[in-house]
């Protein structure tokens, strides 16, 4: 693998062009008649492999780590020898996805479509709120009650961006999208019960966002949670932390949504990308003392280096791939030091940001 690598993904995506435009991507998606390469001054980059045999190595044993949390029906536990999980195991999925295995391709096509037929099987069950009647997990202590129904609704998305669009998968994703809208509050979050709910709102609407791409209808709700993510961070940055937890928890997560929404050069959006910055350079913490919301984090943040390109992504990748193999156990998987203590969780994130230069998920193509 290395720089030359061209995913399908991309194949496809500039083979059918872009149709449309978007409410939900700002100016990230333009017509067809616009869809035209802007003329911009040469940038100095220093190229870098985004591969090394290291990070190869190391993405090969902490897939073979998740495979161990995997039960025959599919679920996976948030550790081995645990029981199933709805989160984690949309999480391993993604894990999966994004090393080029789907449910028709890959050498774990077969892995991909047991974890889609169980959060299939929980969707067919699931109460009217969410995907799960459970309360006080890890994922619902950290990210919020519905952080579940989340990454479930993420996962089936990516499933069907991939060109696995059956009825069922419509079907389960259209159930759980409307939980979620459901449950989403005039203000445009879910919820202040948990730890970090800001980041329960980023991934609430990413996975709105990729509901959209896959056809679902989710009306205003993505710019709901886009305007009330927008106030959070402007307070929070104005204010001083001191903490790296924060920095990533409230701010940094955000960046995905901000620029995706072409807000780029706002203030907010400036601060939030040199405040994590710094963070990633000044020393380890937060990779020696990370939980599996850091490593969420970092995967948020990368898909939105991935997308800048250029300078920032040169500068950022390198380096957070080297502090993230760093911290890999013995044994293939990355262990949750606080909060998020799974290492199913924590190994499936890692891992999204190792392989992530593959730009295999559809997501990460706007």
């Amino acid at each position: 693998m290395g720089l030359s690598r061209v995913s399908r993904r991309q194949v496809l995506a500039g083979a059918s062009g872009l149709a449309g435009l978007s409410l939900l991507s700002g100016h990230r998606l333009l017509s067809q008649e616009q869809a035209k390469p802007e003329e911009k001054p040469a940038e100095e980059v220093k190229s870098f492999n985004e591969f090394t045999p290291q990070s190869e190595k190391a993405v090969r044993r902490g897939e073979e780590f998740l495979m161990k949390t995997m039960h025959r029906d599919g679920g996976c536990g948030v550790d081995v020898g645990q029981p199933q999980d709805i989160g984690c195991s949309a999480m391993v999925g993604l894990a999966l996805m994004a090393q080029g295995n789907t449910p028709v391709e890959g050498p774990r096509s077969r892995e991909v479509q047991r974890l889609v037929s169980y959060i299939l099987r929980a969707a067919e069950v699931m109460p009217n709120d969410d995907i799960t009647s459970q309360n006080g997990t890890q994922l619902q202590n950290k990210i919020g009650r519905h952080a579940h129904s989340f990454f479930a609704a993420l996962f089936l998305a990516e499933v069907i961006g991939e060109g696995w669009d059956t009825e069922p998968v419509r079907d389960g994703l259209k159930k759980i999208i409307t939980a979620i809208i459901g449950t989403q509050t005039p203000e445009g979050h879910w919820g202040n019960q948990s730890w970090a709910p800001t980041l329960g709102t980023v991934m609430g609407w990413v996975a709105l966002r990729a509901s959209h791409y896959a056809g679902m209808k989710v009306g205003s709700s993505p710019e709901l949670t886009a305007k009330h993510l927008v106030q959070q961070m402007s307070t929070s940055l104005n204010q001083n932390q001191g903490s790296w937890m924060h920095t990533l928890y409230k701010n940094a997560t955000g960046i995905r949504v901000l620029y995706a929404l072409g807000m780029e050069n706002e203030d907010v959006a400036k601060k939030a990308f040199k405040d994590v910055e710094q963070l990633v350079n000044k020393d380890n913490t937060a990779f020696s003392q990370a939980g599996g919301e850091e490593y969420l984090a970092f995967h948020l943040i990368t898909e939105t280096m991935l997308q800048k390109g250029g300078k920032d992504w040169a500068t950022w990748f390198p380096t957070i791939r080297e502090k993230i193999l760093a911290v890999q156990n013995a044994d293939g998987s990355w262990t949750g030091h606080h909060c998020i203590t799974s290492r199913t969780f924590c190994t499936a994130a890692a891992i999204l940001v190792l392989t992530s230069p593959n730009r295999y998920l559809p997501i990460s193509q706007a």
